[in-house]
């Protein structure tokens, strides 16, 4: 399995960051993975949901 980047860490360094063209870099790089992948949040959930459930 391959490293997985997670956005919020590195979109919050580049708004930290003031840096214009790196904001838009991270921007479109957010954009693209949401589409790709949709909602993380809602897959997150469903997995804890599966281990609970082989919790069991």
């Amino acid at each position: 399995m391959g490293v997985t980047v997670l956005y919020a860490a590195g979109i919050r360094e580049a708004i930290a960051s003031n840096d214009l063209e790196k904001m838009k870099a991270v921007a479109e790089q957010a954009k693209q993975t949401v589409k790709e992948q949709g909602d993380l949040s809602a897959a997150l959930v469903e997995l804890l949901e599966a281990i609970e459930n082989l919790k069991k």
